[in-house]
């Protein structure tokens, strides 16, 4: 499971980025961000020039070079399943990324 605002350890000046929430409204624990002099970054991906959108992938692919173990995939669908995929992000089961393989 993802941690919660509160169950992160920012260093100061920690950037946070984020693209999508499932509130309208979500809560910012205001005096954690304000201690850690940190910076939000609110990211529409349409919004996003495709050379960044290279480096990110770079940069992911560098990230799983050095080990890390990536996100938790917890449902794979064909692209003939493309509805069910989207019904289980909309009404997921647990946390975790559903892929879609084209």
């Amino acid at each position: 499971m993802e941690p919660t605002f509160l169950e992160l350890q920012l260093a100061q000046g920690d950037s946070i980025a984020v693209y999508a929430s499932d509130m309208s409204a979500p809560a910012i624990p205001f005096w954690l961000l304000v201690f850690s002099n940190a910076r939000l970054y609110f990211v529409g991906s349409d919004d996003v020039p495709a050379a960044a959108k290279q480096d990110a992938a770079r940069a992911v692919n560098q990230a799983f070079d050095a080990g890390w173990p990536g996100l938790e995939i917890v449902a794979r669908f064909s692209l003939e399943e493309i509805a069910r995929a989207h019904e289980d992000v909309e009404r997921p089961a647990r946390a975790g990324r559903v892929v879609l393989a084209i």
